[in-house]
């Protein structure tokens, strides 16, 4: 399967499980990995053959800083279940960092979903 990767997204989103940590955004970044087949792309050299990832890399910037998470786990789901509602992808791999842990580079999660068969 072939991949579209989008790496480094920076988004400003509310994120925390307490209230304090949710009522200012803080930085995010965010890297996609879009599972599809790409054979048509390549042969043809056609835009519409591939994903617009210009596209879904607004539509992940415009939920993750519109709405408000508790959990890096729940905006990474949601993240995920639009790609697959909007994108003809057959895989999508999320990762999601933050860094309010001190002493920590980073911290966050990574998750990887399909369609079902």
């Amino acid at each position: 399967m072939d991949s579209i990767l989008i790496e480094g997204l920076e988004c400003f989103a509310h994120v925390g499980v307490p209230r304090r940590e949710r009522q200012k955004r803080q930085k995010v970044l965010i890297d996609l990995e879009l599972g599809l087949d790409l054979k048509k792309a390549i042969r043809r050299d056609e835009v519409e053959d591939t994903l617009d990832y210009a596209a879904a890399a607004a539509q992940v910037k415009r939920l993750v800083e519109t709405r408000s998470f508790r959990l890096v786990e729940a905006m990474a789901g949601s993240v995920s279940e639009g790609i697959l509602r909007r994108f003809k992808v057959k895989r999508v791999r999320v990762r999601i960092r933050k860094f309010s842990v001190p002493g920590a580079r980073s911290v966050g999660v990574e998750m990887i979903r399909g369609r079902k068969a």
